[in-house]
C-alpha cells in the first residue's frame, strides 16, 4: 500500500515528513482536549513492533493470534510488514520519540492491533478458511466482537464475497465506522474492502492537495472514493525499500498513510460528541470537508469523493444534526440496506442461551404443574376417606356402648 522513497538517518526525520501534522493543526486540537481519549480504535494490518519508542506510554494492545498460519501479530524483526503496521499505528498514537518522529493524531485513544499476517503468502488458519472470510475481514469481525468504536484498515485484497459483506453489515448495524485505504494502483491491487458499501474509502493527497501520480503516469483517481487525506511523502518507521533496520526512516506515499488520519478524525469527533452515532460521524466527515462550510458535493469518478477530510472543520460541527444513516451504500458492491437491517434485527434478538430450549425446563413446566395438582388431589382425597372411616368407627363404638 506504500510507495517508498529513499531512506534517511534518524536525525533526518524532519518536519517536512510530518507536514500533515502542521497542516491539520493537530497540536492546537490537542490543546483543546480532543486527543481521542476514551475511544477504542481497531487497527487491522500485517504486523507491528509494539516495543518501539513510538509507543511508550500509549494505550496499545496487540490481539493474540493472526489470520495466517505461521505468522505472529507482533514482531521485533525489521520487515516491510512490521514497519508498515507500526507506521500506520504510530500515526494514530505515536509519541514523537521514534525514528520518524511521528506524533499521533489521537495519542490518547485506546488502540488494539489485529495482525493479519503476510497476506501475499497467506495460508489461512483452518478456522479462517472454514468461515469463508478473507483474512482481513476475519480480523474486522474480531474487532467488532471486541467492541471497537472505529476500525482502520490500511490493506487491500482482490477477494471478497457474501461472508465479508455480512461482516460489514454487522459493522453498519452496530454503527461502527470501517475506514479502509483505496488501492494505489487499481491495475495491480484489489479494491476491497474500501470499495464496498458502508466503508469509508480513503485516498492520499499531497500538501498541494493533489492526487499522487501512479505507475501509469496518471493521477490515482479511484472510483467511489469517500474522502482524501494527507498521504504523500510522509516519514515512515523503517525504510520500505530496504526494510532491514528499525534505525532509519524512509519516505512514503500511499493510501495506507491517509487511512489512519481519517480514522483519527472520526475518533476525535467521537470524543467531542459522544452522543453521535458512527453513521452521524461519517455524515459529519463528508459534509465538512475542506476548511469552509459548503453544500454536500460528491464525485464518484474524480478520485476526491466528497473532498479533503478536515480535522478542524469536522470537529466544529455537532454530528447529531445529521441523519442517522450510513451514506455510503451506493458503490454497487457490498452490504445493502436490507442486509444491514437484517443484521440489526439479529443483534436485537435474544442470544440463543437466553431463549427457551425445546424440551427444556420451560417446556416441562406445564407437566410439572399438572403432576403437582394431581398429587394434591390425591392427598385431599386420602384425607377425606380417612375422616369418613374414623367417623364410621366412632359411631360403631358408640352403638356398642349404649
Amino acid at each position: 500500500m506504500l510507495v517508498f522513497g529513499a531512506s534517511a538517518p534518524a536525525a533526518a526525520a524532519d518536519e517536512d515528513g510530518q507536514w500533515w501534522y502542521q497542516a491539520y493543526g493537530v497540536a492546537d486540537v490537542h490543546a483543546e482536549g480532543w486527543t481521542g481519549k476514551g475511544v477504542k480504535i481497531a487497527v487491522v494490518d500485517t504486523q507491528i513492533n509494539p516495543d518501539l519508542p513510538d509507543f511508550q506510554g500509549a494505550d496499545l494492545t496487540v490481539a493474540d493470534g493472526s489470520a495466517c498460519a505461521g505468522d505472529d501479530p507482533s514482531s521485533s524483526v525489521a520487515s516491510a510488514g512490521a514497519q508498515h503496521g507500526s507506521t500506520v499505528t504510530a500515526m494514530l498514537i505515536g509519541n514523537g520519540a521514534g525514528v520518524a518522529g511521528t506524533k499521533g493524531i489521537v495519542p490518547d485513544a485506546s488502540v488494539t492491533f489485529y495482525g493479519v499476517g503476510a497476506t501475499a503468502d497467506c495460508e489461512p488458519l483452518p478456522e479462517v478458511a472454514e468461515s469463508k472470510l478473507t483474512p482481513i475481514m476475519w480480523m474486522v469481525k474480531r474487532a467488532l466482537d471486541d467492541g471497537a468504536d472505529i476500525v482502520s484498515v490500511s490493506m487491500v485484497t482482490g477477494e471478497g464475497g457474501l461472508p465479508d459483506d455480512l461482516v460489514l453489515a454487522e459493522a453498519a448495524a452496530k454503527k461502527v465506522p470501517v475506514v479502509a485505504g483505496n488501492p494505489n494502483d487499481t491495475f495491480k491491487e484489489g479494491a476491497f474492502p474500501a470499495g464496498l458499501n458502508s466503508v469509508v474509502g480513503v485516498s492520499a493527497v499531497g500538501s498541494d492537495q493533489k492526487l499522487p501520480i501512479g505507475a501509469l503516469g496518471v493521477e490515482n483517481q479511484v472510483t467511489d472514493t469517500t474522502v482524501v487525506a494527507p498521504g504523500v511523502d510522509l516519514a515512515t518507521i523503517g525504510d520500505g525499500a530496504d526494510p532491514g533496520s528499525w534505525g532509519v526512516s524512509g519516505r512514503a506515499t500511499g493510501t495506507s498513510l491517509a487511512t489512519p488520519l481519517v480514522a483519527g478524525i472520526l475518533a476525535a469527533a467521537k470524543q467531542k460528541y459522544p452522543d453521535a452515532t458512527g453513521d452521524q460521524l461519517i455524515q459529519s466527515l463528508i459534509h465538512n470537508t475542506g476548511p469552509e462550510d459548503h453544500e454536500l458535493q460528491y464525485s464518484d469518478t474524480d478520485g476526491y469523493g466528497y473532498g479533503v477530510a478536515s480535522l478542524r472543520h469536522t470537529l466544529s460541527k455537532d454530528p447529531t444534526q445529521y441523519e442517522d444513516v450510513n451514506p455510503l451504500l451506493n458503490k454497487g458492491a457490498g452490504p445493502t440496506q436490507a442486509d444491514i437491517d437484517e443484521a440489526a434485527a439479529a443483534l436485537s434478538s435474544p442470544a440463543p442461551s437466553e431463549q427457551p430450549a425445546p424440551g427444556g425446563a420451560n417446556a416441562l413446566m406445564p407437566v410439572l404443574i399438572g403432576v403437582g395438582v394431581g398429587i394434591a388431589v390425591l392427598i385431599i382425597a386420602g384425607v377425606i376417606v380417612t375422616v369418613v372411616l374414623v367417623r364410621r368407627s366412632n359411631r360403631t363404638q358408640r352403638k356398642g356402648q349404649s
